[in-house]
């Protein structure tokens, strides 16, 4: 039997070695038991993180982000034995193989990013573009978008006064979100269609004789964003402006049908035209349409928030404890008979935080803040996208952010 003990011992430290150098042993099992982990926890804690923003701006105090830019885990599988030799047990609890021990670690390291000065203010403050129009073909509700990101459209306001901290006066937006609403009916039928795409400026250059024209004057005018336009008569052509952007392209068919019409009326567009061009308001054109305004325009004309303000905007859809109410904690905004005033409404249906005493067994996000939990229930869908969307418009906007500041690095193994 002893020399059998060898054969077994050296079988034994065999397969352990083979563990602890191989990475094929560990690898796989590895990826496939965390990778999914880190993934939920990481999303749990951003949308914990931006609700927990959310509350703390309904609250007038200041936000704070720390963004975690890298999780790097490395494991490690490590065995030791010894063979005590001798016969049979001579100490209890000791074997023929003598004693032996294998070990799992993980050990990850998270580099935690606080943001501050211009990493905290370029994204936050930063006005949105009508480009962003696009996240609405990437999925998001137009009409939740719409609401969230804009504070008017064609001078129709969109409670401008919910983007402010402390507003001392309420505010509503019914009119804007009744027009909204209908924009998003015809979106939803497939009548019309958000795309970017060229159209031809009204204002043209005065007529110019076509055999004037060469070729090189065709690709003159191209390079520079202009198009040669030949006249009825064939002899002449007029020179105009091509526009490359947003556009909101309407089907013949609807030109008529009561929802047009009201997104007509509402907007002051004019009536029946297959395109309507999407500028923002800062843009040069905007600038321009501002002081007379927009009655029978052939453009949309919106002005955008940034995230900061749609981050107050949506603050305003959290639910606010009334003892916070009534010792002055949360800001308060006069309302109709005194009482404070219901900010609630003007995100009813986009965005609501409930809150409660007790931690919510249903909640699919919900964070601690002045001894009450705040948080959004599982089957609330409406405000879930809006989270989602509000995460797609961070990525947006911190796209063009190449450098970041100093990395906190907190190893967490041991």
């Amino acid at each position: 039997m002893d020399r059998c003990v060898p054969a077994r011992l050296r079988f034994a430290l065999a397969w352990m070695a083979s563990c602890a150098a191989a990475g094929g042993c560990l690898g796989p099992k590895a990826v496939n038991q965390t990778r999914m982990r880190y993934n939920e926890v990481y999303r749990d804690t951003n949308d914990e993180q931006i609700l927990l923003n959310i509350v703390r701006l309904r609250y007038a105090d200041s936000p704070v982000f720390i963004d975690l830019p890298s999780i790097t885990s490395q494991f490690e599988l490590a065995g030791r034995g010894n063979y005590l030799g001798g016969r049979g047990n001579q100490f209890p609890g000791q074997t023929n193989l003598g004693f032996g021990d294998l070990a799992l670690r993980d050990t990850p390291t998270l580099s935690y990013h606080p943001r501050a000065g211009q990493d905290l203010a370029k994204p936050l403050l930063t006005p949105l573009t009508t480009e962003l129009l696009r996240v609405v073909n990437a999925g998001a509700n137009l009409e939740q978008f719409l609401v969230m990101a804009v504070n008017d459209l064609n001078d129709v306001p969109n409670a401008n006064r919910a983007t402010l901290l402390v507003p001392r006066v309420a505010d509503e937006n019914s009119a804007y979100r009744y027009g909204i609403s209908m924009l998003t009916a015809l979106l939803d039928r497939r009548a019309i269609e958000l795309t970017v795409g060229t159209i031809e400026d009204n204002e043209r250059s005065d007529p110019i004789p076509v055999s004037l024209l060469k070729g090189s004057d065709f690709l003159s005018a191209a390079k520079d964003g202009y198009a040669f336009h030949v006249e009825k008569d064939g002899e002449h052509a007029t020179l105009r402006r091509k526009d490359k952007g947003l556009v909101m392209r309407i089907y013949p068919r609807e030109f008529d049908s009561f929802e047009m019409q009201q997104v007509v009326r509402i907007f002051g567009l004019k009536p029946r035209l297959p395109v309507y061009k999407v500028k923002s308001e800062l843009a040069e054109e905007g600038i321009k349409a501002l002081p007379i305004g927009p009655p029978q325009s052939d453009t949309l004309y919106l002005s955008m928030r940034s995230l900061l303000q749609i981050a107050v905007f949506l603050s305003k859809g959290v639910v606010v404890p009334e003892e916070h109410m009534r010792n002055g904690v949360a800001p308060t905004t006069p309302g109709p008979e005194g009482r404070p005033y219901d900010w609630t409404q003007v995100t009813k249906g986009l965005f609501c935080v409930q809150v409660q005493a007790s931690k919510p067994r249903d909640a699919e996000v919900a964070v601690k803040y002045r001894g009450y939990w705040f948080y959004i229930p599982k089957n609330d869908v409406e405000s879930r996208s809006v989270m989602a969307i509000i995460e797609l418009l961070f990525a947006f906007q911190e796209a063009d952010i190449k450098q970041l500041g100093p990395l906190l690095t907190i190893p967490t193994g041991g």
